[in-house]
């Protein structure tokens, strides 16, 4: 530990989230005031356990204090002068009002305009998703949702779940969604891409796999949203009394 500065340790799911790129070379800004430690949870299925982590970022203070959402400069601004930021779960207002757009398949000659739905690409973030997406090497990663403009206005991703490093079910037959967005007060638009994926991946898988938010929507969610479109609640996975209660559901093909 370095001279009484606070210890931050951050787990990340590679880049899966493209915004762990920004945030690794944020926190790398930061590690003269920080004694900073990076974990890849990629293939550290054991350590993704250990830690119960269903994200793909994790942030522990000294030991004790987890936080879920993606690192600003302004919560590291906090932490180097020995004070522990205050996070609040994500909670926007969500229609449940369906609407169907133009629903393509997500190639990764697509994600151009996926990952627009996270605010921070750049084309070095971009670059590394594509290249950790790679090397599962499939045909398509999920399904996008535009509108009568071309927007992206949702979208859905997943992965095999054997790849998942989360404490999940990792059965070969299983597919786990990785990615649902994005959110809106006006109309549902994650319903349509998730309906094009649950039909792609039927004959190939025989369930999908989901981890939601019982409230919020992030990592995914809210729960709701998956029961209404025929997700079976399996419980609680993980419970955060400040931020998450995590439900794992699961939807027979």
């Amino acid at each position: 530990m370095m001279g009484g500065c606070m210890v931050l340790d951050f787990y990340y799911f590679s880049y899966q989230c493209l915004l762990n790129d920004n945030m690794i070379r944020l926190l790398n800004e930061y590690r003269d005031k920080i004694d900073i430690n990076l974990y890849d949870i990629s293939n550290n299925h054991l350590l993704a356990g250990e830690m119960k982590m269903f994200f793909p970022t994790l942030i522990v203070l000294d030991k004790k204090k987890r936080y879920y959402s993606p690192l600003r400069k302004s919560f590291l601004e906090q932490a180097a002068n020995g004070i522990y930021p205050e996070e609040k779960p994500f909670l926007p207002t969500i229609s449940r009002t369906f609407i169907k757009g133009t629903v393509e398949q997500l190639s990764l000659d697509k994600f151009d305009i996926a990952c627009d739905c996270c605010g921070d690409k750049t084309s070095e973030n971009y670059k590394k998703k594509i290249e950790f997406l790679k090397q599962y090497d499939l045909d398509i990663y999920g399904f996008i949702h535009k509108n009568g403009k071309g927007e992206l206005v949702g979208g859905v991703e997943y992965l095999p779940a054997k790849v998942i490093p989360y404490d999940i079910p990792h059965d070969e037959d299983t597919a786990f969604l990785t990615c649902v967005y994005m959110t809106d007060a006006a109309y549902d638009y994650k319903s349509a891409p998730l309906m094009e994926l649950e039909k792609y991946l039927t004959g190939e898988y025989k369930r999908i796999l989901a981890i939601s938010d019982e409230k919020g929507v992030f990592p995914n969610g809210d729960l709701d949203f998956f029961i209404s479109n025929g997700f079976r609640d399996e419980g609680v996975i993980f419970e955060d009394e400040n931020y998450c209660r995590l439900h794992l559901v699961t939807k027979k093909l």
